[in-house]
């Protein structure tokens, strides 16, 4: 019995670690299928009872957010890129966050290019294909 415990007193930290790195992984992903595809890359990754608190109220769906997101992203020359700083998991590795450091540009009414520095928090739940956003907030 001792040597059981002793064997998962070695492990549980390694599986911690993984799974934090999978999170790291899955939001590097997030960032490059949003760099390759736009808009369908970025909903690529959301769960579909992902939801967002927003300043009309709760939207709730992939669907509904596919609507909000979609303004986003028809601006002129959108971009928005991230980088990772951080994750965290759930002992049970069900759940987990990540946040960082994003930049957004695109071209404003007035043909001027608008650079934009923010930080971001990302909701995680890991599911049979892996990590899907739950929930995403950024400034």
């Amino acid at each position: 019995m001792r040597t059981v415990l002793f064997l998962l007193l070695l492990v549980l930290p390694t599986f911690a670690g993984d799974l934090e790195q999978s999170l790291m992984d899955a939001d590097r992903a997030f960032d490059k299928a949003t760099l390759e595809r736009g808009l369908d890359g970025w909903m690529s990754f959301f769960a579909d009872d992902a939801r967002m608190n927003a300043p009309g109220g709760e939207v709730k769906g992939k669907a509904a957010l596919r609507e909000v997101y979609a303004k986003m992203f028809a601006r002129k020359e959108f971009s928005i890129r991230w980088q990772p700083l951080h994750a965290e998991s759930s002992k049970d590795g069900t759940l987990g966050y990540t946040y960082g450091q994003a930049q957004t540009s695109f071209r404003n009414d007035a043909g001027e290019i608008q650079k934009r520095d923010g930080r971001y928090i990302t909701v995680w739940r890991r599911e049979a294909g892996g990590w899907k956003v739950v929930s995403d907030l950024g400034n």
